[in-house]
């Protein structure tokens, strides 16, 4: 009898204890390859960076588009330095098309924080816009300038 009791609060007493379960980590999104090419480029030239970025995308035509962005990043250059690399901030998916990836690119003097709108149609991902600023809080949304 005592043996069945000890059992029986020794059962009670397990189902009582809360389970603690660890899903697995969510694995981040990759970041598509036009982004982490055009970084690799930028080692070479701005224009480089700028050709790999623009392949396919709907700037990649557009003189005016080329001639915005090569300005902005050699007035960038002028004052902060040389590029020295780059860092990835986040990814976040939209849809199974669309993402966006925020990153910041390393200068001798500063940063430059950069937000892609990527887009996949078929098997290929594109560049429809970029967005560059040396400021942070005009490019990183609140979610992430908070540390959400």
């Amino acid at each position: 009898m005592k043996k069945t009791l000890a059992a029986l609060a020794l059962l009670l007493l397990a189902l009582a204890v809360p389970t603690v379960t660890h899903a697995a980590p969510a694995t981040a999104p990759a970041v598509p390859d036009i982004v982490t090419k055009g970084f690799d480029a930028y080692k070479k030239s701005s224009a480089d960076a700028i050709d790999t970025w623009f392949l396919g995308s709907p700037m990649e035509k557009d003189v005016q588009a080329r001639v915005t962005v090569a300005g902005n990043l050699g007035n960038f250059e002028k004052v902060y330095g040389a590029y020295l690399g780059w860092e990835l901030i986040k990814v976040v998916p939209i849809t199974a098309s669309t993402e966006i990836v925020y990153a910041v690119a390393k200068f001798e003097k500063g940063p430059l924080w950069i937000a892609f709108n990527c887009y996949k149609a078929a098997d290929q991902w594109t560049l429809p816009s970029i967005r560059l600023n040396q400021s942070a809080e005009n490019i990183l949304p609140q979610s992430i300038l908070s540390g959400e």
